[in-house]
């Protein structure tokens, strides 16, 4: 193993003996490296977040200082979200190996079925081929027509059995095929979503906007866009730790999802970021609605225990809203809604803003 790790350039010896924390360091910033080279590419496994928790987590260590106490913290937690992917992805290989083995089986079972049905059945036919050339070796005429009316039976009784073969057969691939299916539908849905909120996943809110888009053009309407981000969230990972702040995301997931009808759709960005799509909302009523839920949030506690002491933590959200138009592109709405979003966080946090429509200088002169 050791022999590995040096070929990799994990374990080299220093030359001028550096701190424990700065070998550390320097050791976990490599093996992150190697991660994001190797990591595999899903939404079913969050891989841009895992990305940037990747790149953060190699920013604060190329900044740690000599001697720094925090350091082996950081890599700590580095390494436990490192070992998390792993164990996902592998989890993930194994179920995508399963699923085409047994698509393979499936498709292989029901070749040889029809295969050797149809060689048996060829068979009978070929037998029963032989025997009527053997009939007109018969001279009595009524003992030619009933060994005639003897062979017409058989064959009778082979076609019958075949359509039985063959219906038995094609109900039991035809439920093999349905459990298949619905598994497939499972793991179809499974990859739409976000692992830890279990809202839609950035994957499904890029096909859900594209979709509206084009529905909303169609129709000469428009719709809202929502983009939601936890205030300060890093202090709370880093005062309350990461566990506590992966609840923090569910429980916001929760709260946001309490604020969306049936027709609306809500998704994690990434990271500490949701958004939210409202159709047939004005957009008057939509800051007052998101008002509602960032006054609902601010006024929450959110509490947990923490060596049999009871612990609490408390978050807002700034909210960044833009309004879609028949002449609106996907790109002017996300990027709209996330200058608001960042004017919002400019001006004092936790709180909505609406975005400007502007008018393109090209589509102004066009017009003109």
């Amino acid at each position: 193993m050791n022999e590995e790790l040096i070929e990799l350039g994990l374990l080299e010896e220093e030359q001028n003996q550096q701190h424990p924390s700065v070998e550390l360091a320097s050791f976990v910033a490599k093996l992150l490296a190697l991660m994001g080279d190797t990591v595999v590419e899903s939404h079913t496994l969050n891989t841009l977040e895992f990305r940037s928790k990747l790149e953060r987590y190699r920013h604060r260590l190329a900044n740690s200082v000599h001697g720094d106490p925090n350091t082996a913290l950081v890599a700590s937690d580095c390494l436990r979200l490192c070992q998390d992917y792993l164990t996902r992805a592998r989890s993930y290989l194994l179920e995508r190996e399963t699923e085409m083995a047994e698509l393979i089986d499936v498709l292989r079972l029901a070749l040889g079925k029809l295969a050797g049905e149809a060689k048996s059945f060829n068979v009978r036919l070929m037998g029963s081929s032989e025997r009527f050339n053997s009939l007109t070796d018969i001279q009595d005429i009524r003992e030619l027509k009933k060994q005639i009316a003897q062979e017409v039976r058989e064959l009778n009784r082979a076609v019958v059995e075949k359509q039985k073969q063959d219906e038995a057969g094609y109900a039991k691939l035809s439920k093999r095929i349905e459990v298949l299916q619905t598994s497939l539908q499972q793991t179809k849905q499974e990859a739409s979503l976000d692992p830890l909120t279990r809202v839609a996943n950035r994957g499904s809110f890029d096909e859900a906007i594209a979709r509206w888009a084009t529905s909303h053009k169609e129709n000469a309407q428009s719709f809202v866009l929502a983009f939601l981000d936890l205030d300060d969230f890093k202090k709370v990972n880093d005062t309350h730790g990461h566990q506590v702040g992966d609840r923090v995301l569910l429980g916001a997931a929760q709260t946001f999802g309490k604020y969306v009808r049936p027709n609306d759709f809500l998704a994690r960005y990434g990271g500490e970021e949701f958004v939210i799509l409202l159709t047939d909302v004005p957009i008057p009523q939509a800051e007052a609605k998101f008002t509602e839920l960032l006054a609902r949030i601010a006024g929450c506690t959110y509490e947990y225990k923490k060596d049999d002491q009871d612990c609490s933590v408390c978050f807002t959200v700034s909210c960044g809203v833009a309004e879609f138009s028949p002449d609106d592109t996907v790109e002017e709405l996300i990027r709209r809604a996330d200058e608001a979003l960042y004017e919002a966080k400019r001006t004092g946090k936790n709180r909505v803003v609406i975005a400007k429509k502007q008018k393109s200088l090209w589509k102004s002169l066009f017009r003109e």
